[in-house]
């Protein structure tokens, strides 16, 4: 569906300047107006600019779909994805947009799921997120559901929820159960503070983490990004670790 853009001869880049050797971005807020990212739609595309520049060829945005705050639905993503591709080709930019979703699980979810309301990525990805105030009690049976109906589930920045830090155990049992693990690169720089990087990066040493994401919603994160690159730290890790991000231009 998605198709290739590139193929790489290895999967390790011996010193990486850019976020190139990810290929496609799988966490980001690019469509305009319909969550808490992007205002504009200049603002989309300034964001757009910043990601080509950080060395990316394209990105699954990922808008959220909560009940309380974004009850997006398919149609709503898929139009505001159609007009942010429109508004890339005026703009003369080479850059592959595709759209899924960062799907809350919370019970609007539930139903959208029920409904078949999905927009996956390749391989029926879907990247998921829990309320920062706690997992919901059946999430063990949520994540059985999806993998049942034939979904490869991503757990959107676990580094990030206060419940989950310091317990390596429960973390393992997500990831067993066939739940991958999705860190985000501003976790790793310390713009969530200290303890979040820290843990970001045992995860990263314990092999936890399946996918990097931006998580990109604002000008404000892009400089962050951009100011990234020149954390030595942050370019051993894009050596040292190999993710599954290019793999998602391959299907």
């Amino acid at each position: 569906m998605f198709g290739k853009l590139f193929s790489r001869s290895s999967a390790h880049v011996t010193q990486p300047s850019d976020f190139s050797v990810l290929g496609m971005d799988m966490h980001s807020h690019l469509i305009p107006g319909i969550d808490d990212g992007a205002k504009t739609m200049e603002e989309s595309l300034e964001l757009i600019r910043g990601l080509i520049q950080l060395g990316y060829s394209g990105a699954i945005t990922t808008p959220h779909v909560m009940g309380d705050y974004y009850p997006n639905t398919g149609a709503i993503i898929q139009t505001g994805r159609e007009e942010l591709r429109r508004a890339i080709r005026q703009a003369g930019l080479t850059f592959r947009l595709e759209a899924s979703a960062e799907y809350n699980l919370d019970n609007y979810t539930a139903e959208l799921f029920a409904q078949g309301d999905i927009l996956p990525m390749p391989g029926k990805r879907l990247l998921v997120e829990l309320s920062f105030f706690g997992a919901p009690p059946d999430l063990e049976n949520r994540i059985f559901q999806l993998r049942l109906q034939g979904y490869s589930p991503i757990l959107a920045h676990p580094e990030r929820y206060s419940y989950y830090q310091g317990n390596l155990s429960a973390l393992e049992r997500i990831r067993d159960l066939g739940c991958a693990l999705q860190v985000n690169i501003l976790s790793l720089t310390g713009h969530y503070g200290s303890q979040i990087a820290k843990w970001a990066k045992t995860l990263l040493d314990k092999d936890m983490v399946s996918y990097l994401g931006t998580d990109m919603h604002h000008a404000g994160h892009l400089q962050e990004l951009q100011a990234a690159l020149q954390q030595k730290d942050i370019l051993r890790i894009l050596q040292r670790h190999t993710f599954k991000n290019q793999d998602l231009l391959n299907l």
